[in-house]
């Protein structure tokens, strides 16, 4: 297998690269720079036409985009980390998805409102604050259920939520609030496939940071999903 993974320090790209170096297979990495617009140029939409990271290209096969679809496709292609059949893989798929679904996208949403929004946002921090509380909480209650989320075995809704919940802390969370997230939080990191993924993003998130503060006001606009003051005409 020869694997080209396209992204940035996102948590969705890390993610991939943990499973990536939890299968032990090589790959190429290829930084998209999203502060210069590069996910919306021509030669990247025909890779995913949502102009997002990540993207999963391998031998000559057909790009595969969304971060969950491409976790599936490689948990299948080897055979780990996703149960065949039966309850145990539905397990799996139920929180993998639930982080899809609703863990990513509204502390995704938590983050943008706290850290690059204008002021003003008093409604949208209450809200995803709270929804931040719920989830940070499912997760602990299910964690004190089960040694992890899919069950009795380490598997992808793991690898999927593990980089989401390095936010505990930036959103003014205690994290021993938590104490069965904690637990789980710790044991993961001490997988050597994890602490890999950790030291090659960090040289990442230099660059991405680098890039961001030198990328213009409309590239900016572009990334947060406002458009060009073109487009709405402001």
């Amino acid at each position: 297998m020869t694997a080209t993974l396209y992204g940035m320090s996102s948590p969705n790209v890390v993610k991939i690269l943990i499973m990536l170096e939890e299968l032990g297979e090589p790959y190429n990495f290829e930084h998209v720079d999203l502060f210069s617009e590069g996910q919306f140029g021509a030669a990247f939409r025909t890779l995913n036409p949502n102009s997002k990271v990540p993207v999963l290209v391998v031998d000559s096969e057909q790009p595969i985009f969304e971060s969950g679809a491409i976790l599936t496709y490689l948990a299948e292609r080897h055979g780990r980390f996703l149960p065949a059949s039966g309850i145990e893989r539905y397990e799996v798929l139920k929180w993998t998805f639930l982080q899809v679904a609703t863990v990513g996208p509204l502390l995704g949403q938590l983050n943008h409102f706290s850290t690059y929004a204008p002021p003003g946002q008093d409604y949208a921090l209450g809200r995803y604050r709270r929804e931040a509380h719920r989830i940070y909480t499912l997760l602990d209650e299910r964690l004190a259920q089960s040694p992890f989320l899919g069950g009795a075995d380490y598997s992808i809704a793991d690898v999927a939520t593990l980089p989401w919940t390095d936010y505990i802390e930036k959103h003014g969370f205690d994290r021993d609030a938590y104490p069965s997230l904690a637990r789980w939080r710790e044991a993961l990191e001490k997988r050597e496939a994890v602490q890999r993924s950790r030291a090659f993003i960090l040289r990442i998130q230099t660059e991405d940071q680098r890039r961001f503060n030198a990328g213009s006001p409309a590239a900016r606009r572009r990334f947060f999903g406002l458009g060009n003051e073109a487009d709405t005409g402001g």
